[in-house]
């Protein structure tokens, strides 16, 4: 009995597969490392959102046409200074994007990452994910970052501080832990 060609190359993938999976349990390659020093830190800083004109910085790219807003989907890149103040310094982006997930009240899902790109965390990341009622007031986890954030963990609580048709301001008090120092080593 012959063997079609779609057998032969079925077996020729299950062969490849096992060879890579006993060369990469015979040789792992591993490595291990402490934390360092752990840091906790609280620090202030403004989201400054934009909707009207040039400097627009939230995009609506699903708009479900409903009575209500559940299913929407908003990309935003928007500023993120000092200070409530539009002249404030400029420290960085968040970036991120707004989930309608709610059918019963306006709710969103609100996965966003703080970039800085200037000021004391320049080269530094912040991600944070949570809900965001229609108050705009909030408590969301920071589930990770990079640079001198590396292994964050903490919350960011928002606070409304302004909102019109054309603008918005909320201050983020960001409560973070993070490690600094980190020590690799390889395992043979």
């Amino acid at each position: 009995m012959a063997s079609s060609p779609h057998s032969s190359s079925l077996f020729h993938h299950l062969l490849v597969f096992f060879l890579l999976l006993a060369a990469a349990t015979a040789f792992p390659v591993t490595s291990e490392f402490e934390l360092g020093i752990q840091k906790r830190i609280h620090f202030r800083v403004y989201f400054h959102e934009t909707f009207i004109g040039p400097n627009n910085t939230t995009v609506t790219v699903v708009n479900m046409s409903l009575p209500y807003t559940f299913g929407n989907i908003e990309i935003y890149d928007t500023v993120l200074r000092v200070g409530p103040d539009e002249s404030s310094t400029f420290l960085g982006r968040v970036q991120g994007a707004g989930f309608h997930v709610s059918m019963q009240e306006e709710v969103m899902l609100v996965p966003l990452v703080l970039v800085f790109t200037a000021g004391k965390f320049v080269n530094s990341t912040l991600t944070v994910i949570g809900r965001l009622d229609a108050s705009g007031n909030s408590e969301r986890a920071i589930v990770g970052g990079t640079g001198v954030f590396q292994y964050a963990w903490g919350k960011l609580v928002t606070e409304t501080v302004t909102s019109s048709v054309a603008k918005l301001v909320v201050a983020y008090d960001v409560y973070v832990v993070y490690y600094n120092d980190l020590h690799h080593s390889a395992i043979a």
